[in-house]
């Protein structure tokens, strides 16, 4: 659960009863909490390869895609 924490007069962070919302200082949260809002906010060396191998065949794809249209619009024009 996140908390509020202001410096207090010695110079050192104090957990306040104050809303999170209304905090001016810093908010801290549990490392439970933390591990938990990182396991959506990292991405993983399997993940980075999967998509950068999807978008590389997609860039293939796109292209020979796109030079089998042009084949065939040539076809076209020399058989008219």
């Amino acid at each position: 659960m996140p908390k509020c924490a202001l410096p207090n007069e010695d110079g050192f962070l104090a957990l306040v009863d104050t809303s999170v919302e209304s905090c001016t200082g810093v908010i801290v949260i549990t490392a439970s909490d933390y591990e938990y809002l990182m396991g959506f906010t990292q991405v993983s060396s399997i993940e980075a390869t999967a998509v950068f191998g999807g978008a590389f065949s997609l860039v293939f794809v796109s292209g020979f895609a796109m030079s089998y249209a042009i084949k065939m619009v040539i076809k076209l024009i020399k058989i008219l």
